[in-house]
């Protein structure tokens, strides 16, 4: 019986954690699938061990195994996408980026590591046939099962069931830890002006039964309210948050009009507050689906009217687009944005939108003065990644306005950024780049 199997494979994160040992290759689930007590008794463990190769990319919350720098030789971390721990990670040399389309993630992770010595993920309570379902994510982590010689399961008490690639039988699984906690939460963004003016630059290009493909942050959050106009948007993500849940609380978005999976909100992994994860367990109207389903350029473009959004941290006047840093400081990754950017494009009246405020703060390391900074730059700092080539940049919005790059040569391209570029910066960046490029500016 699944509940007797259930109970002889029941045991502790410690006792999980002692069977690790130096050298070994541990797959540490991802976002909302993190198993919190895990790895903090893999981090208890700390003091034996040397060189664990520990595969993990945005973690919700904060690991000492990251941060705490008298880990020292303990941990060597492979990341397909930074957030913050894992910045600082970095900085301690801990903390290493493998560069990959989240459509090829689980490919490219395969060949960093051909096997696993252990997976552990978080999932929702055993249903009575045996199975749980994971935690909110359908991610790549049943795709790298065959890898692993030891799959661990976190049982959180409060994990939403969800349908779709998510499913694992009681039989797959070689122990079960049991948690009293919710999925890992992602704190929601409070939009301030700045995003609230992007929000509806970015409205005004989504249309009626348009299908969008839309992330996190202040600006999403913003959007979302200046969505709530629309009729029968259609939602196809590779991430949902609480911005996609206020879309189909407020009937702008039913599903109805989509060629795939009509009625049901599609999408890879849910991240974000605990009404959310409440929202979408065991509700058959979400459906998640892996990243190579979720992020196929073919898939996306099957939506009449898909419309991709997302964002950027720099561009230059030629429409390159720098999301996953600044120069050589590495912030994120490159996402799904390659992946959904050209399968939107691909799509009969499709869109790839990419969002960015059009200036920022940044700290003179020398004196320490606080200076504004353009996120449109003539050319693209020393050592910045191009995650989106100029070729594939379709709309381009900041808070002053959104451009259609499409069609456009250099200069028409250079004039039309220059157009949605903070005021204070126009004047320096049409001189910058007639001198840079030696092309004329056309007029205004």
């Amino acid at each position: 019986m699944p509940q007797e199997e259930y109970r002889r494979k029941r045991t502790t994160a410690d006792e999980e954690a002692a069977r690790i040992r130096s050298g070994d290759t541990v797959y540490l689930a991802c976002g909302c699938l993190l198993p919190v007590d895990f790895a903090a008794a893999l981090y208890r463990a700390a003091p034996r061990l040397r060189n664990v190769k520990v595969l993990n990319y945005l973690p919700l919350e904060p690991l000492a195994l990251l941060s705490d720098p008298d880990c020292g030789e303990a941990f060597d971390v492979c990341s397909i996408f930074y957030n913050k721990f894992q910045q600082s990670a970095q900085a301690l040399g801990r903390c290493s980026f493998l560069p990959t389309h989240l459509r090829n993630a689980a490919r490219d992770l395969g060949c960093a590591a051909e096997s696993y010595d252990c997976m552990v993920l978080t999932v929702s309570p055993m249903d009575r046939h045996g199975y749980f379902s994971l935690a909110g994510s359908a991610g790549i982590e049943l795709a790298m099962l065959p890898r692993a010689r030891r799959l661990v399961v976190e049982v959180a008490s409060h994990a939403p069931r969800i349908f779709g690639d998510t499913m694992l039988h009681i039989s797959q699984v070689d122990a079960v830890l049991e948690s009293d906690r919710y999925p890992c939460v992602l704190p929601s963004e409070i939009p301030d002006e700045a995003d609230r003016q992007l929000g509806q630059v970015v409205a005004g290009l989504v249309e009626d039964g348009d299908t969008i493909q839309l992330g996190f942050g202040g600006t999403i959050n913003a959007l979302a309210s200046e969505l709530k106009g629309k009729r029968h948007l259609g939602i196809h993500t590779e991430a949902l948050s609480d911005a996609g849940m206020e879309l189909l609380r407020s009937g702008a978005a039913d599903n109805s009009r989509k060629t795939l999976h009509p009625g049901r909100t599609v999408t890879c992994f849910t991240m974000g507050s605990r009404a959310l994860y409440d929202f979408i367990d065991d509700n058959p109207a979400f459906l998640h689906k892996t990243l190579s389903y979720t992020n196929n350029p073919s898939v996306l473009a099957a939506h009449p009217g898909m419309t991709s959004i997302n964002a950027a941290l720099q561009i230059d006047l030629t429409g390159q687009c720098a999301s996953e840093g600044l120069g050589t400081r590495h912030i994120s990754g490159s996402g799904g944005q390659v992946d959904t950017s050209v399968g939107a494009q691909m799509a009969p009246g499709g869109k790839s939108i990419i969002t960015l405020r059009s200036t920022y703060q940044s700290r003179d390391p020398n004196t320490g003065e606080t200076r504004i900074q353009s996120r449109i730059l003539p050319v693209l700092p020393q050592g910045a990644a191009v995650t989106l080539t100029r070729t594939n940049t379709h709309f381009v919005a900041t808070e002053y306005g959104a451009v259609c790059l499409r069609g456009l040569t250099i200069p028409q391209r250079a004039r039309a950024l220059i157009r949605i570029a903070h005021p204070d910066f126009r004047p320096w960046l049409e001189d910058a780049f007639e001198r840079q490029y030696h092309q004329r500016l056309p007029r205004s």
